[in-house]
């Protein structure tokens, strides 16, 4: 599976200031290719280092300077009650709440005296504005789908192009669950593919499997036991299968192949 990294993101507010585009869900905020958003991910290793330059005046949290040569962010990491519940470690951590121009020439027109000015009522600082609102979870949560969804494509792929190869049940083990592929070819040379799932409780996650199998609609799975493949499902085990023609075979080897090579 894909391995967590720490990745920092811009806020709704921080993509605005920047005037950037919104990519599709494919393409993780943290990964946008934009000075300030490209810099700011050094920010986490600076701060285990002691290197990264802390905003004093924002009291409330600690926050950290992003600096280019014409942009300045804040940088915070989130901890307790500011992280909703479920996420991995790290994931969504660290986010830039927000961004703006240099100005140098000017202490009042200065990035970092504005957000102090925004964010101070009285003698509070309040920085609760910077931080990710409704939509940064919503679209975080859709990212992690598309991840997750694209790394069980090439799983699942992997797994029958491995049982295509040696002839026999290719496994996956996670630590609560386990995915397996089998293709089976019978006396009459009419081959049969079978994804099975050991410890996935959830239809609609199973329903996911089924759906990375290119060339194969939904209509062609039928569950096991079946007059078809005759497949005994053992305790715990959800099985289906489908009628697996030599075409899509070929291009799962392909899809196989190609991704081994990319990786």
């Amino acid at each position: 599976m894909t391995q967590v990294t720490v990745g920092v993101r811009p806020t709704k507010r921080c993509l605005a200031d920047l005037g950037l585009p919104l990519p599709d869900l494919g393409h993780p905020l943290d990964e946008i290719d934009n000075p300030i958003v490209v810099t700011a991910q050094a920010v986490p290793a600076l701060r285990d280092a002691g290197g990264a330059q802390r905003i004093l005046s924002l009291h409330d949290r600690v926050w950290f300077k992003v600096k280019t040569s014409d942009r300045r962010a804040v940088v915070t990491r989130l901890l307790g009650d500011d992280l909703p519940d479920g996420l991995p470690h790290e994931v969504g951590a660290w986010w830039i709440g927000a961004a703006g121009h240099r100005q140098a020439e000017s202490p009042q027109r200065d990035f970092y005296e504005s957000i102090r000015r925004e964010c101070t009522e009285g003698k509070t600082v309040s920085t609760t504005r910077l931080l990710p609102i409704v939509w940064d979870w919503k679209r975080l949560s859709g990212e992690q789908a598309v991840a997750w969804r694209r790394e069980m494509k090439r799983l699942v792929i992997h797994l029958i192009a491995l049982s295509l190869t040696i002839g026999e049940l290719a496994v996956a083990e996670f630590q609560h669950h386990r995915i397996k592929a089998l293709v089976r070819i019978d006396d009459g040379h009419e081959a049969y593919l079978a994804i099975i799932a050991e410890g996935i409780p959830d239809p609609e996650i199973f329903a996911l499997l089924l759906d990375c199998v290119p060339g194969v609609t939904k209509d062609d799975w039928q569950p096991e036991p079946s007059e078809l493949a005759a497949m005994e499902p053992a305790p715990g085990e959800i099985v289906w299968s489908t009628l697996f023609p030599s075409e899509i075979a070929s291009t799962i080897l392909e899809l196989d192949a190609d991704q081994r090579t990319r990786s």
